[in-house]
C-alpha cells in the first residue's frame, strides 16, 4: 500500500509532496498517472492529473479513473492539491473525489495566508478582496467565476465538506486537528500551505516514515535556467541572477527560435551556464511553449551533464516529456516552492511556480544546481 497526494499540476505536486517530504517521507513525483510507478513500500506517490486546464467533463474522468485505480491496488489518497485562486475545473474534480468515497469528509481549505490567500465567511479573498473581484477573474486560460466556496463546489459532497474560515497558518492546524479527531475516514484538499499540517498530521502514523539527510550536491555540470512564465517576476529574477552571478541570460522569442540557441550553447560549455527567458511580449502560449521546449530539449541531447531549472509548471512538465521523463524523486526544498529533484533519467532539476519567489530566487536555484 502507499499514501497517494493527487495535484492538477506539477508545480502543485512538487509543492504539496515538499511538505511530506519535510514531515521525513520519501517522495516520488509521477509526471502521469499511467503507467503507475513501481516504487518501494512506504514511499509516498504524488501524482500530477495535469488536469488544471481540462475541461471540467474531462477533469472528472481523469480523477475517477485514477482514484478507481487507487483504490483497486488499495492505496490511500491523502491529499488533493488544488490552485490556491481556485483556478481550474475544481467542482469537477471535487465531485468525482466525493463520489469516489462516500464514506469520507472533505476538508476543503484553499487559504494561503503566507500570500494574502485568506478564507473569510466561506469566501476565498486576496488580500481581502474576493478572487473574482481580481486578475484571477481574468486569467486567460482558467478565469475564476465563484468567489463562494459553497456555491462553486455546487453540492459536492453535501454536509461532508468542511469549509474553515482560515486567515493564518494556526487555522490551517486547527482545522486539520479538528477533522482529525472527530473519527472516521477523512481527505484534505487545499493548498501547499494546508499540505503542510496535514503531513505533519500523518507523518508519524507508521512504518512509511524514513528520515534521511539533505542531499549530497548535484554533480559537477553546466546549468542552464529556463524562465517558460513571462511573468514580471521572472524578468526580475533573470536580470538579478545575471548581476550576482555573471550568468548570461537570453532572450528566447518563439518566433525566431534558432537566434539565441547558438549563443546560449556556448555559455554552457564555456562559462558553465545560461539563462533563456521567454520575451515578455508574447504571442499564443501554446506556440511559445511549444517552441520553448523543443529549444531547451535540443540544448539538453547536446550539452553532456546539462542541469535544469524551470519556472512555470506547465514549461517543466513539457520540458519533461520531451526528455521522457516520467518519475522524479523530491529532494531538497532549496526555499518554499523551489523544489530540487532528480528524474528517473539521472538528470537533475529544479522547478518552481511562474510567479513566485524574491528577486534573488533564480541566484539560489543557480547556487544549489552548481553546488
Amino acid at each position: 500500500m502507499h499514501d497517494v497526494l493527487l495535484a492538477d499540476d506539477l508545480s502543485g505536486a512538487l509543492d504539496a509532496a515538499a511538505a511530506f517530504r519535510r514531515s521525513g517521507r520519501e517522495v516520488v513525483v509521477a509526471l502521469q498517472a499511467a503507467p503507475w510507478p513501481v516504487v518501494p513500500t512506504g514511499v509516498l506517490i504524488a501524482v500530477n492529473s495535469e488536469t488544471r486546464n481540462d475541461p471540467p467533463v474531462r477533469a472528472a474522468a481523469v480523477i475517477a479513473e485514477i482514484l478507481a485505480g487507487l483504490q483497486r491496488r488499495g492505496d490511500r489518497l491523502v491529499y488533493k492539491k488544488i490552485d490556491s485562486t481556485l483556478r481550474g475545473p475544481v467542482a469537477a474534480e471535487i465531485t468525482a473525489l466525493a463520489e469516489a468515497f462516500p464514506g469520507s469528509r472533505i476538508l476543503f481549505a484553499p487559504a494561503n495566508p503566507a500570500v494574502g490567500r485568506m478564507v473569510r465567511g466561506g469566501v476565498l479573498c486576496i488580500h481581502g478582496v474576493p478572487v473574482t473581484e481580481t486578475e484571477y477573474a481574468r486569467d486567460p486560460v482558467s478565469p475564476v467565476c465563484e468567489s463562494d466556496i459553497r456555491r462553486l463546489l455546487a453540492g459536492a459532497g453535501g454536509e461532508r465538506v468542511v469549509i474553515p474560515d482560515v486567515e493564518n497558518p494556526g487555522h490551517l492546524s486547527a482545522a486539520v486537528g479538528a477533522v482529525a479527531a472527530a473519527g472516521g475516514p477523512w481527505i484534505a484538499v487545499g493548498s501547499g500551505a494546508l499540505a503542510r499540517p496535514v503531513a505533519e498530521q500523518l507523518g508519524g502514523a507508521g512504518p512509511t516514515v524514513a528520515r534521511r539527510a539533505a542531499w549530497p550536491d548535484p554533480p559537477p555540470g553546466p546549468v542552464l535556467l529556463v524562465g517558460g512564465s513571462a511573468h514580471a517576476l521572472n524578468q526580475l529574477q533573470a536580470a538579478e541572477l545575471g548581476r550576482q552571478r555573471g550568468v548570461p541570460v537570453h532572450t528566447f522569442r518563439w518566433s525566431e527560435p534558432a537566434i539565441p540557441l547558438a549563443a546560449t550553447a556556448s555559455d554552457l560549455r564555456v562559462k558553465g551556464g545560461a539563462a533563456l527567458l521567454v520575451e515578455a511580449t508574447r504571442g499564443d502560449s501554446r506556440q511559445v511553449l511549444h517552441a520553448l521546449v523543443a529549444a531547451v530539449a535540443e540544448l539538453a541531447r547536446h550539452v553532456d551533464g546539462v542541469k535544469l531549472f524551470a519556472t512555470g509548471g506547465e514549461t517543466a512538465q513539457a520540458l519533461a516529456g520531451a526528455l521522457g521523463i516520467t518519475t522524479l524523486t523530491l529532494g531538497d526544498e532549496i526555499e518554499p516552492g523551489l523544489s530540487l529533484a532528480r528524474a528517473d533519467s539521472g538528470r537533475w532539476l529544479a522547478i518552481k511556480p511562474g510567479g513566485f519567489g524574491t528577486p534573488s530566487t533564480w541566484v539560489r536555484a543557480w547556487d544549489r544546481l552548481r553546488g
